[in-house]
């Protein structure tokens, strides 16, 4: 080989481009690299992800409902609690008071035995029916008691308690709400009072106004100035 083929060869090997290695790739070639199988991986990833912040929300929607249906659920039990209560309490009302009608009609029966049995009576054979009246209404009266019934009974001298007495009348006496007399029994049903004793009560007498002395007139001055000169 001559001299001068020696020296175009190594003018062609200058001018010739180094060609780039895989290192010295661009980014932008990289991705172009990237393989099928991993873009489906990552799509397949973000549709997971969206599937899992539905799911997500969607749970906690479903707590926030079971708190709201238990709260109602609480409030429904309650309700009921309290409307069996107040049904139990009419139910126990209704059989507590069931015959209190009926014993307010037989308060006239019994008033009329008390008045027959008031009276002295001197014949015998009087006597002997009385006896037989006292033990009928001994009976009644202990049956209407084992029912709930109570006899109230007001004596002389009592206090007049507005709260089962009904004073009929009024008399002069010493003291202030004192019974007089009492001429009729009353009669409570359990806590119900189907009719107050009958009485009479005492006032007490209001005082006499003190008298105030006349004054003399200029008349009467005169006519005793003249009878003493006289």
């Amino acid at each position: 080989m001559n001299a001068e083929e020696t020296q175009e060869k190594k003018e062609e090997t200058k001018t010739e481009a180094p060609k780039a290695s895989p290192e010295t790739a661009k980014p932008e070639e990289k991705k172009a690299d990237i393989s099928p199988e991993i873009k489906q991986l990552q799509e397949s990833l973000a549709k997971m992800t969206e599937k899992f912040q539905t799911a997500e929300k969607n749970f906690e929607d479903a707590d926030k409902a079971v708190e709201t249906w238990k709260n109602k659920y609480y409030e429904a039990y309650a309700d009921m609690a309290n409307v069996r209560k107040q049904v139990d309490k009419e139910t126990d009302d209704f059989k507590k008071y069931a015959n209190e009608s009926f014993i307010k009609e037989f308060i006239p029966a019994l008033d009329s035995f008390d008045l027959a049995l008031a009276k002295e009576q001197s014949d015998p054979a009087v006597k002997k029916y009385l006896e037989g009246f006292q033990m009928i209404d001994t009976k009644i009266v202990a049956v209407l008691k084992s029912h709930g019934a109570e006899i109230l009974e007001a004596k002389p001298g009592d206090t007049y308690d507005p709260n089962i007495m009904e004073a009929f009348s009024t008399v002069e006496g010493k003291e202030d709400n004192k019974v007089v007399e009492a001429f009729l029994k009353g009669y409570r049903f359990h806590d119900h009072l189907l009719r107050p004793c009958g009485v009479v009560i005492s006032r007490k007498a209001a005082p006499a106004p003190k008298e105030e002395p006349k004054a003399e007139t200029k008349a009467e001055t005169k006519t005793e100035t003249k009878a003493e000169t006289k």
